[in-house]
């Protein structure tokens, strides 16, 4: 038995796909090509497929990872060629060793935040109320918890980076890491919500766009793309 892992996109309407439908593709076009996949036990058995973080419904990635049990190895070049519906394409693989797990590894995401106003932001000093922002030592926030009780988190904990990278009429694009994974996530919608409730922006959010770059792992204090775990 052999571990694949992959980082493939899930751009354009791929993006709209929700999880256990993405499940479902990759068993498929894994089965379609006759990969030698290693199946549960039981009475339902399943392919062995496990993803570092299920990408919330209408967010794109540039750079999602999952990886599958193999009874044996494939060439890579074949997996980089396996063909997918328009928006979803593997851009990387490689076998791996490690045994730990993509999700319980994971640490950080980046992400892309496109935030479409109804009003003109262009008199606002967006970049240095950023700065004050992550001056500051507590920013709360209310989340709800898994046993359904309200709790408060310091928003400013879980934000590694975030800087402005266009701003327009009535549109901004940030660009930011934050923390994601066991220890604790932070939702990018919920960083553009707390920010502008923090700074007191009356203009009205229209929409907000979110592409996720890449995934991270904390090796010896350093950000890490989980790819390159243990590969």
């Amino acid at each position: 038995m052999t571990t694949l892992r992959i980082v493939y996109t899930k751009e354009n309407y791929m993006s709209f796909l929700g999880h256990l439908e993405l499940m479902k593709l990759f068993e498929r076009v894994f089965r379609y090509n006759k990969l030698p996949l290693k199946f549960s036990e039981g009475f339902n058995p399943i392919p062995k497929m496990t993803y570092a973080s299920p990408l919330s419904v209408g967010y794109s990635s540039k750079a999602e990872v999952m990886e599958v049990q193999l009874e044996s190895e494939v060439p890579l070049s074949d997996i980089l060629k396996l063909n997918f519906p328009d928006g979803i394409k593997v851009v990387d693989a490689a076998y791996v060793t490690s045994k730990k797990s993509l999700m319980a590894s994971l640490t950080h995401s980046e992400y892309l935040i496109k935030v479409e106003f109804k009003q003109s932001i262009q008199q606002l000093p967006i970049d240095e109320w950023i700065q004050d922002f992550l001056n500051q030592s507590e920013v709360l926030y209310e989340k709800k918890a898994k046993n359904g009780n309200m709790r408060s988190l310091n928003i400013i904990e879980l934000i590694d980076s975030l800087k402005i990278v266009y701003k327009g009429e009535q549109e901004m694009i940030l660009r930011a890491i934050v923390q994601t994974g066991s220890q604790g996530s932070l939702n990018p919608e919920t960083l553009v919500k707390v920010m502008c409730k923090h700074f007191g922006i009356p203009q009205e959010i229209d929409n907000i766009r979110v592409e996720r770059l890449q995934l991270f792992f904390k090796n010896e204090d350093k950000l890490t793309p989980l790819f390159e775990m243990s590969v």
